[in-house]
This record gives structure tokens, sequence and C-alpha cells, in this order.
């Protein structure tokens, strides 16, 4: 059974090529004149123009033409290339995730975008990514296996609006939002700038109207700032409404299923027993409440555009979310004395700004006002920080398992709970520095496998605890990195 991508695959080859338009802009800047002799030479030589674009878009279909799929048995074949012909041969059985992803605005041409994913591949790219028709699709995505609703697991919670929205909430920042504006200028050209030229004018109004109303105490330039990265903040949110909207999920022993997307409908099978490490984060608030939201390390599932989330929002309360662990063999935990170890940054750094404003009569220049503003503002963040630190100090340990392992620990100021086969573990670390070294202590930094680095370190644990966690681990010699004596 033998078919081709889309149609519309024609566009994207040809884009390939669109290089070649420099030589129509080159004439046309050569004969522009705004008059009748300037218009009429450029109308004689239209014709060079027309055959460049005809060029590109013939190259274009003689691609498309020679990009042939087609389905072997338990296999997906695909030929490409003219001159040098290639061939990927892709076993269902080896496909780790399948996604289909439908665009709002393809619908009408009956146009969808499949990605396969296996172990194997580059960075964070499809294995195989085609645009074919919807026909096509079903027939594709029909070799793959699917959840058996015989088997499906019961008990898995529905995510709802509410969950949505505040897995929107918690997981949106001003940073994403400003990287998506600059994403959203960089693809959109000059209609995306007069588009946000416009916004940003009726906001700056608007703007200057909130501030001299309820906000003139606060310095202008302060006021503009956190308005600045609160609009970019409710842009994130926005994106992340978008994108999880009507998140749905099913799963048996074997594989899972997600859905998810209102502009782009996503539709992901995962086979579970490609997943690396799942993964429960929380936030200090979320840890507070016990609130999560469930990710996987799977290949081909959570790409650039959206996080490897499997449940947006649950709490500790809602069966079906866990791993059978089996019997526990040991755990460990910090020790109580490694306060410095996790709080010790942001704490000193709290006695440097009491400093700094204690002295800053001495400095450049003497404006209380303005350095108790920066005081306070570098307070907020500051405490906040020692708070995540005291609780991943209290939090964070390893508990090993019969055949898994569990991690907690904190990245920046993020709590994960990561649960993984003992087989998917790629290496274990112990690092000391020079204080760890006089107290006999350790971090332990255990690697996973999977198309993305990916560690977690848990710190300020003792020496023999760590050395006896590598051997449980990895019964090999582990890999000791001393920083005491990185600086020779």
């Amino acid at each position: 059974m033998k078919f081709r991508e889309h149609p519309l695959r024609i566009m994207r080859y040809s884009a390939k090529n669109l290089w070649l338009l420099i030589f129509p802009l080159l004439r046309g800047i050569s004969v522009l004149k705004f008059d009748l002799s300037g218009i009429y030479r450029w109308v004689k030589g239209a014709w060079l123009d027309l055959a460049v674009i005809g060029i590109i878009i013939i190259y274009g279909y003689i691609q498309w033409h020679f990009s042939e799929i087609s389905i072997d048995g338990n296999q997906l074949c695909r030929k490409k290339g003219i001159l040098f012909r290639m061939k990927t041969v892709m076993p269902f059985d080896s496909v780790s995730s399948a996604a289909e992803e439908t665009l709002f605005f393809l619908i009408p041409f009956k146009a969808v975008s499949i990605r396969l994913d296996t172990g194997a591949g580059f960075y964070k790219s499809a294995d195989l990514k085609l645009l074919v028709k919807r026909k096509t699709a079903d027939e594709i995505m029909g070799h793959i296996p699917d959840v058996k609703k015989e088997n499906a697991v019961k008990d898995i919670p529905k995510p709802g609006i509410v969950s949505i929205m505040l897995f929107s909430v918690f997981f949106s920042s001003g940073f994403s939002g400003v990287v998506y504006i600059a994403a959203f200028f960089f693809k959109g050209g000059d209609i995306a700038k007069d588009i946000f030229s416009i916004a940003f004018e009726k906001v700056t109004q608007q703007a200057e109207i909130i501030y001299s109303r309820l906000l003139s105490g606060i310095p202008k330039a302060a006021a503009m700032a956190a308005l600045f990265f609160f609009v970019m903040w409710l842009i994130s949110f926005i994106r992340n409404l978008l994108i999880y909207a009507w998140f749905a999920i099913s799963a048996d022993r074997d594989f899972i299923n997600v859905s998810f997307g209102l502009l782009k409908r996503r539709k992901h099978r995962i086979r579970t027993e490609h997943i690396n490490y799942i993964d429960l984060r929380q936030n200090l608030i979320m840890k507070i409440c016990g609130a999560f939201t469930v990710n996987i390390s799977c290949p081909g599932y959570g790409y650039d555009s959206h996080l490897p989330v499997i449940f947006p929002m649950g709490n500790s309360k809602k069966p079906g979310l866990f791993v059978k662990r089996g019997e526990e063999v040991m755990k460990y935990r910090p020790a109580r004395t490694s306060f410095f170890s996790y709080a010790g940054v942001p704490f000193f750094s709290i006695i440097a700004v009491s400093l700094l404003y204690h002295f800053s009569d001495y400095l450049l220049w003497d404006d209380r006002g303005l350095w108790k503003f920066l005081a306070v503002m570098a307070y907020i963040p500051l405490v906040w920080l020692v708070m995540v630190k005291i609780a991943a100090l209290l939090i964070s340990g390893i508990t090993v398992y019969s055949d898994i392992i569990v991690i907690r620990s904190v990245v920046g100021t993020v709590f994960h709970t990561v649960t993984a086969k003992k087989e998917n573990i790629a290496m274990v670390q112990i690092n000391r520095n020079i204080i760890q070294r006089i107290f006999r202590k350790c971090t332990v930094v255990i690697w996973f496998t999977g198309e993305t680095p990916s560690r977690y370190k848990v710190k300020g644990l003792w020496l023999k605890e760590g050395r006896n966690i590598s051997k449980m681990l990895i019964p090999i010699p582990e890999t000791t990195v001393d920083k005491s004596n990185w600086h020779k």
C-alpha cells in the first residue's frame, strides 16, 4: 500500500528554494523608477520573475512526487530524493510515541501532521514527520497499537477546566511570554509588528491612567516594569490555555493516549515500556496544597512547543497516578546540618542586601526611597527562595526499591518526585566540593537515559550513603568528581 504526502507539502519543498527570489528582487531594484519607462521595463522583464517562481514551484512538485510512503507489513517505509534516493524504514513495534496534529486552518484541506519517534534519532526532533491526508493518517495510525477500552484504567481522574487553568497559572511566566512575543515578531514580520504596536499603544495609555490614579507613590519605572511582566505573564497564560485546552487522557497497562489543544489539536499514543521516568512536579504553593502535575520522559513526547505533561493538575487524594514500587530497600535523606548546602546562597544574599541598604548613604547617591524600594524588591524573591530551599532540605531524598528508584529533589524553585526503573539509569556521580570533603558529605547526581540530558541531584548526603546508593544502582566503580581540584 503506497501513499504520497498531502499536496500542501509542495509549498514546504518549494520554500527551500526561496533564495532564488533574490534575482527578481535585484532586477526589480535595478529598474525601480516610478515613471512610465521604469514600469514598462519592469513589465517587459516580468516573464523572468514568473519563470523563477515557476522553477521554485516545479522543483517543489518534483520533490513531492518522488516522496513516497508505503506500509509493508508491520513497518512504515519512506523514500525521498530525486538523484539520490533515501529510504527510511520504521517498524511500528519500535515506535515510542506517535502524534497526530491538526491545525485549525488545515482542517478544510483535510491535512494532518504525523510525528513518529523511537528511542533513536536526533536531539528533540521527530524521527519521521509527515503531512498527509486524513485518510492516510488514519491508515498509518491504525497500525500503531492503541489503548484497549476493555483493559483501560478506570480510576484516572479527568482533567477539567479548573485543572487546566491552575496548570496555566502555575506554569506561565513573564519570561516565556517575552519569548513567545519574540517568536511572534520573527515569524509574523511587519504584520505582527503593526498588531503589537497598536495593542502596545492602547496598553500604554491605560497604564498611564492607572499609574496616575492608583500607583503614584511607586517609582514610575518600577510600575511600568511590573506591568510589562504582568502582561507577558498573561500572554504566556493565554498561550498555555490554548495549548492544553480539552485535555483528555486514557491508559491501559501498555499504552497511554493523551490529547489536548484548541488551535492545534494533538493526539499522542505513548508506549509505556519506553517511558524513561515519571516526574511529579510542584512549586511551594502546590506542595503545601498537596497538588502536583504529572510529567513523563518519553521519546517524542514533550518537544519545544509543549511540556511532557500527562496530567495537568491533581492531588494526592486521587488514585491511579502512582507506580507500584514494590518492597522498599533503603531510604536516604540529607543531613539536617546541610542547611547552607541548600539555603546558603539566598540566605547570605539577604544579609548582603541588608548591608548594602544600611550603608546606602555612603554610595554614589543618596536616595533612601529608591534604595528602600530596591531592597524590598530583592528581599521578596530571596526570602521565597530561602523558604523553598528549607523545604527542599526537609523533603529531598533517594528511596531505593527492589526494581525502581524514587528521587525527591528541587531544580530551581520546582520540586520533583522522579520515579524510574533502575535499568533506565545511565550514570551515577558523587560530587564533593571543599566544604563537603571536610564534613564527609557529598552530592549524588543521577543521570537517566533519554533523547535529552536529564539529571537530578540530592545534596547534603553522607559520603558513605552516597557510595551505597551508587553500588546499589550501578554495581561498578562510581564516577567521582572532586571539585576541590578543578582549579588545577
